[in-house]
């Protein structure tokens, strides 16, 4: 007993409870920390998730209220590269029905000579008609119905043109074959304008995400 002190156990006690008040309190205010970090993260997540979600449904309201399409990017860029190869295929043998039937100054006087311009000419107009048809069919689930229309009407008068001049031979440069080519040029044309309208005007309603 002898040194005791009341005074100095006590103090002893206080300070052991201070010492240990200090830990806990230290431990909790850092898994404190640590847990609010973790729950500010998630509440970020789901901010940003749910920003996300509004932002798509502000763009869905705003085609529907101005009458647009609401597609992908992967699918405008589907649609618009199938135009593209489409229009280049049709392009070119829209020129190459400019010449299909030459004019009579044009041509060689004897038969055969025109057989042969024409045969070649023809020959030219068979093998871009078929590069047409590949591009069309190739990607014909994403044609829109309209569009698709107005390119069968070119693709149908372009293989009522051959038809004609591979049935009718030199008799398709006579005055009835020039009236039959003219026609068919006339529809070929008219389909082609209406396709490019409907492409621009198909592309202006979409929007994408």
């Amino acid at each position: 007993m002898h040194g005791f002190s009341i005074s100095t156990f006590i103090a002893s006690l206080v300070g052991s409870g201070a010492t240990a008040w200090l830990v806990v309190r230290g431990l909790s205010s850092h898994v404190a920390d640590r847990w609010l970090a973790r729950y500010k993260s998630n509440l970020d997540k789901e901010f940003e998730a749910y920003r996300d979600i509004l932002e798509r449904k502000r763009q869905r309201v705003e085609a529907e209220l101005g009458h647009r399409t609401y597609v992908t990017k992967t699918q405008f860029d589907t649609e618009f590269n199938a135009m593209k190869d489409i229009f280049a295929a049709l392009g070119k043998l829209r020129l190459s029905f400019n010449g299909l039937r030459p004019f009579l100054d044009w041509t060689p006087q004897d038969e055969q000579g025109k057989l042969r311009l024409m045969s070649d000419r023809l020959n030219h107009f068979l093998e871009r008609f078929n590069v047409l048809v590949d591009a069309v069919e190739s990607v014909y689930p994403f044609i829109p119905e309209d569009i698709y229309a107005h390119l069968e009407t070119c693709m149908k008068a372009s293989l009522t043109e051959i038809r004609h001049i591979q049935e009718a031979g030199v008799q398709a440069l006579s005055p009835s074959g020039y009236r039959d080519g003219a026609n068919q040029h006339q529809t070929f044309t008219i389909a082609y304008f209406s396709a490019a309208k409907s492409v621009r005007d198909h592309f202006r309603q979409l929007s994408q995400i």
